[in-house]
C-alpha cells in the first residue's frame, strides 16, 4: 500500500513540474542605463543620460517610469510596450545649487507584474 503511494505521488509531482515548465512563462522588464550615456562627474547644472526598457511580458504592458535625483521626484513617464519591444529615453535634468553630493540618479520603472530600479552616482567636479 505504501508503495503504491509513493509510486503515485512520485508521478503526479512529475506531471505538476512537467506543466510549470512547459506551461509557464516568466513575465519580466529589463530596465537598464546605458553606460556611455552618463558621467559621473558634472562641471555645469546639467547632466544627461539614457535610460532603455525591453519588455518581455506578453501582450502589451504599460509602464510607469520616474526618475528622481536624491530622493527627489524630478520626472514621469507613461508609455506601453508590446512583447519584445523596447524603449530607450534620453533624459536631461538640471542640477540646482541645493543639490548635494554624491548625487543619486534614480530610474525606477513600475509596471502591473514588476517594480525596476537603476541608480548612478555624480560628483561635483571643482
Amino acid at each position: 500500500m505504501f508503495k503504491t503511494a509513493a509510486i503515485i505521488a512520485i508521478i503526479i509531482a512529475i506531471i505538476i513540474t512537467g506543466y510549470l515548465f512547459i506551461f509557464t512563462k516568466e513575465q519580466y522588464s529589463s530596465l537598464y542605463i546605458i553606460p556611455e550615456s552618463y558621467q559621473n562627474q558634472t562641471f555645469d547644472d546639467r547632466i544627461s543620460f539614457t535610460y532603455g526598457v525591453i519588455c518581455s511580458e506578453e501582450g502589451g504592458t504599460d509602464y510607469d517610469s520616474q526618475i528622481f535625483l536624491n530622493n527627489e521626484l524630478v520626472h514621469t513617464e507613461q508609455f506601453r510596450l508590446n512583447y519584445n519591444e523596447y524603449y530607450e529615453k534620453n533624459e536631461e535634468l538640471l542640477l540646482t545649487e541645493n543639490v548635494t553630493y554624491p548625487a543619486k540618479v534614480q530610474v525606477i520603472l513600475n509596471s502591473e507584474i514588476n517594480t525596476e530600479e537603476v541608480h548612478f552616482w555624480l560628483e561635483k567636479e571643482n
